[in-house]
Order: structure tokens, then sequence, then C-alpha cells
């Protein structure tokens, strides 16, 4: 009898915990839902209509974000104990610990909060790259050749990439910037689980997600549709009967990596290979206006001086950087980042007369 009371009160708070965490949904996390579910549904018709079904997944990310999801809770978890070891020095570590993490770090309101966003964007994350993957088939790179005009239309007669050289043309330097801009990923998977299960501040928190899901859905898939181009590093391989202004950069690039490694040429090798061989792989889809890249870095500079003032200085150094490496490194045109930044920053002012 007892044991029978025993069960039926834990089942009874293990469903009220998992009614807790997905129900109701709050106005924000159905937005978001909602937001996904749309973007997915015009994807696959999108495919569809190209007869390109092969090249869209639904979950092709599944196993990377949740292989991430635990690596970045392992060290979010490793953190707090050595914390609690340090800066506590509990009579009962163990139960120090538990405490500290029931109560404070794995309650039900933040699993509330982080859990759906992380779903969603594990769908979402695969519907974009099936759409990048599918940009050249609904519409043919044929921008390149105006975006570099007007790169020298608005910096004076020259391309950008000529006037960061003097300055920038040294391969340690150049080295340093490859470095920071790979940091793009980690730095804006850190800002997304931050923020996915932060508490504080939930007005700002629900901006920051619909601005940036966004940013991806309109910079990264409607306007890169619309505006469908490669880049700088791509240019002599897409309009070979043209003389290619971009070849010294590129030139200088590759005599950089002899004396240090620059991952960005590596990867534009990829992807060249990805686009080739016309295939859904992981990362693959090239597009470059907008700059995704500049878009969510000034996002993130956005969404740090909301925090505070050394927050968003941290934020707009390592925005400056990205603005500057994908032009230095041959990813993007100058004015790719210059639309991305008008459009992110109406975005954010958008979302910000929003209230979920």
């Amino acid at each position: 009898m007892g044991e029978d009371r025993e069960l039926r009160y834990s089942s009874s708070r293990f469903i009220s915990f998992l009614s807790g965490v997905f129900m109701p949904l709050r106005s924000f996390t159905f937005i978001l839902f909602a937001l996904v579910a749309v973007y997915g549904t015009a994807g696959w018709f999108v495919a569809v209509m190209v007869d390109a079904t092969d090249r869209f997944s639904w979950l092709m990310y599944s196993r990377p974000v949740l292989t991430t999801t635990l690596l970045l809770a392992s060290l979010f978890f490793s953190g707090i104990c050595l914390k609690i070891m340090v800066m506590n020095r509990p009579a009962h570590l163990t139960r120090a610990i538990m405490h500290e993490m029931k109560t404070i770090w794995l309650t039900r309101e933040r699993l509330a909060q982080g859990l759906p966003v992380v779903a969603a964007f594990l769908v979402f994350m695969a519907v974009f790259t099936s759409l990048k993957t599918l940009i050249p088939v609904v519409q043919p790179y044929g921008w390149d050749a105006f975006f570099m005009q007007a790169d020298r239309l608005v910096h004076g007669g020259r391309d950008a990439w000529t006037w960061l050289q003097p300055v920038m043309g040294f391969p340690i330097i150049t080295f340093v910037i490859n470095v920071i801009y790979n940091m793009w990923f980690p730095v804006m998977f850190g800002a997304l689980y931050w923020q996915a299960f932060s508490l504080s501040r939930p007005d700002l928190r629900s901006r920051f997600f619909l601005s940036f899901f966004l940013c991806w859905i309109i910079n990264g898939t409607v306007l890169a549709m619309v505006f469908s181009s490669a880049g700088p590093c791509f240019y002599g391989e897409l309009l070979p009967h043209l003389e290619n202004p971009y070849l010294p950069l590129m030139a200088y690039l590759r005599e950089a990596a002899l004396s240090y490694p620059l991952w960005s040429l590596a990867t534009q090798e990829m992807l060249w290979t990805y686009y080739l061989d016309g295939g859904l792989h992981y990362g693959s889809g090239i597009s470059a206006m907008p700059s995704l890249h500049v878009s969510i870095a000034f996002l993130l500079m956005l969404l740090g001086y909301k925090i505070n003032r050394g927050v968003g200085h941290g934020f707009a150094a390592f925005f400056v950087c990205i603005m500057v490496g994908s032009v230095h490194l041959g990813w993007h045109y100058a004015v790719d980042g210059y639309l991305s930044i008008i459009t992110t920053a109406f975005i954010w002012w958008g979302m910000g007369k929003l209230r979920v």
C-alpha cells in the first residue's frame, strides 16, 4: 500500500515537472515554434518546386547540436563544481553541488526557458543549411560582378580589400584575424545557450532570439537568394571570362598560409567542392550578400550593450574583427557587411517594439 502511494506520488511529481517544462507554451515559445514551422514549411515547398527534396533535411544537425549541448553542459557543470570546491569549500562537497544544481541551475523554470530554444534551433539549422545549399538552384549566382563594382563605388574607386592591405597584409595579423573569424561559431553558440537558459531580463532575451532567428531567415535565406552571390574568393571560378580583381588578395593569402595556418582557405576549397558536388553536407552552401557573420556579430554587440558596457565593448571588438576579416580573408564584399548591419539594426529595432 505504501509502495503504491509512493509510486503515485513520484509519478505525479514527474508529470508536474514535465508540465512545468513544456506546458503551457508561453507567447515567446509559441511565436518561436511558429516561426520555425513556417520557415521549415516554406523551405520544403522551395525544395519541392525545384525538384531537390533529396537536398532537404529537417534533422541533419541533431547529433552535432545534441553533442554540443552535452559538451557545454559538461563544461558548465565542471565550472560550477570547481567554483564550489575553490570558493565555498563545503564540508559535504557532493551535497553542496547537488543542492546548487537543483535550486539554481536545473530548475523547472530554467529548463522550460532553454530546452524549447535548443529544440527549435536544432530543426532550424537543418532547414537553413538545406536552403543555403539550394540558393544556386533557385537563383544562379549572378550578382558578384555588380557587388564588386558597388564596392569600388563606395570605396573611392578601389576594391575594399586594398584599403585594408597596408595594415592587415602581414601573415601574423592575417593569422590572428583568421583565428578570431573562426571563433564566430563558438561565440555564437555560447551566446545562444547563455541566453536560452537565462532567467534575467526576459524581454531582452525574447528580443534577442526573435532577432537572431529573423537575421538567419531574412539575411541568410531571403536576401541571400534574391542577391545570389558567392564572394571574392570564388569570383574567378564563377566569372573566368572577366578580370579577377581578387587574384592578388588570394595570392597573398596562399603565401601567408606558408608561414601560418589559414583555415579559411581550406574551408573555401571545401565549400567549392560541395558546390560542385551539389549534395547536402554539414555546413554546405555558399552565399555572400548579405554577410550573416557580420549580421550575427553586430546583433551580439547590440545585445551586449543592453546588458552592460563591458560586455558591449567586448562584442563590439569581436564585431569589428568579423567585419574586417570578412573582407580581408576574401569571404565577402564590404557592401555585404554594410547591408547586413542595416537589416540587422532594423530587425533589432522592430523586435524591440514587439512585446512577447
